[in-house]
């Protein structure tokens, strides 16, 4: 799968075994997530910076799973566009409500989380467009400046997450 070594779930042990073990029977463990076991380090810091945000109470996860599959779809990254749109559709949206996340996120999410979602797309696909009435809008719906930071930053890093596998993916 990978032009570097890395650790498969039936190979894992220790710290990997430990990330790997998070994911519950039936679901597979996405292939990005294998890639990063080349340097269970770096894996363990990626699996920290995603179970804070996903432990925190102030983010719903069906909220976490669009902004990431914003952020994997303006990074044209496939396997975690299909990994979470799966995700998506578990929760309860339909195809169309995750066609229209970019472009109209009211849609399926409420006037606050679908402030944010605009800002993800909008700073995902165009960075050097967000102006400062986009960051004015989100805190006017209650987002704090560190959250507006830790949202965009998070969906930013499916674009490094794609620029990774992409480098290393088996052509």
């Amino acid at each position: 799968m990978f032009m570097i070594n890395y650790t498969t779930p039936e190979n894992a042990e220790g710290a990997v075994k430990k990330v790997y073990s998070m994911f519950p029977e039936g679901v597979s463990v996405p292939a990005p997530l294998q890639l990063y076991s080349a340097n269970p380090r770096y894996l363990l810091k990626q699996m920290a910076i995603i179970g804070d945000i996903m432990n925190d109470d102030a983010y719903d996860h069906s909220f976490l799973a669009a902004m990431r599959y914003i952020g994997a779809s303006t990074a044209c990254f496939g396997a975690c566009t299909t990994f979470n749109k799966e995700l998506l559709l578990a929760m309860g949206l339909t195809e169309e409500d995750i066609a229209t996340l970019g472009s109209d996120p009211a849609n399926s999410f409420e006037e606050k989380e679908a402030a944010m979602l605009t800002l993800v797309s909008k700073s995902t696909a165009a960075p050097d467009s967000v102006t400062q009435a986009d960051i004015d809008q989100v805190r006017a719906q209650g987002w704090t400046d560190q959250q507006i930071f830790e949202i965009t930053a998070y969906a930013a890093q499916m674009a490094t997450v794609g620029i990774i596998f992409r480098t290393f993916s088996k052509k």
